[in-house]
């Protein structure tokens, strides 16, 4: 096929054209690799982002969780705490019940006590309350025990009945012998003593003496 001749000026444009586009082109295609090379830039701190953004949540979490550790420690140790409580208060409760038992059965002591001597050997002459022996009772209790009460009990050396028939008052006489009004104490190394006076002025019998000390802790 034959084209007609041009003439130098259409060349001309034509070629000034072709420039035009060419360089059009090659603009094109470097501002598309720019684009990527910004969009692969981009991508990658992107990325990082993510990464970072994961870290920090798993130190948050983990932060989250050594406080809920925490706490839960703290909550054990104090149920721990209030268990071992409540053990010596049950503890303390049982011993100090077991004590008030034992303090309520009381401590017990008696003595033999024979007959008032004659004053002068050999004669009739009867033995009278301000001549006859004091002799002196203790039961031994906690040095930390409270008195309540001192039960007072006279009887025979084999008595016939039962120890709570036999029982008396301070100060009051029963067959020529008698208690002292009040009871005394006194202390006797790691407890002490509780003690109530007696005499037995009787020339014939012998007496068996003998207090229960009822007391609390």
């Amino acid at each position: 096929m034959d084209f007609p001749s041009l003439s130098e000026p259409v060349t001309a444009a034509m070629i000034g054209a072709l420039a035009t586009a060419a360089g059009a082109l090659v603009q094109l295609r470097i501002s598309w690799r720019r684009e990527m090379a910004a969009a692969g830039v981009g991508g990658s701190a992107l990325s990082q982002f993510f990464v970072s953004l994961r870290e920090g949540d798993r130190d948050a979490l983990r932060a989250d969780l050594q406080s809920k550790l925490s706490e839960i420690n703290a909550t054990a140790m104090r149920l721990e705490q209030a268990r071992t409580n409540e053990r010596r208060q049950i503890e303390t409760e049982v011993q100090r019940a077991d004590a008030s038992g034992v303090g309520e059965k009381g401590a017990a002591a008696s003595v033999v006590v024979g007959p008032c001597p004659q004053i002068v050997p050999g004669t009739r002459l009867e033995c009278t309350e301000q001549s006859a022996l004091r002799i002196t009772i203790c039961a031994r209790v906690p040095a930390s025990a409270t008195v309540r009460e001192v039960q007072l009990y006279i009887g025979a050396e084999k008595p016939k009945q039962p120890w709570q028939d036999n029982r008396v008052q301070p100060g009051e006489e029963a067959g020529q012998a008698r208690f002292a009004e009040k009871f005394t104490e006194r202390p006797d190394g790691d407890a002490k003593q509780v003690c109530q006076g007696f005499s037995n002025w009787s020339g014939e019998k012998s007496r068996v003496a003998r207090i229960l000390v009822k007391y609390a802790l």
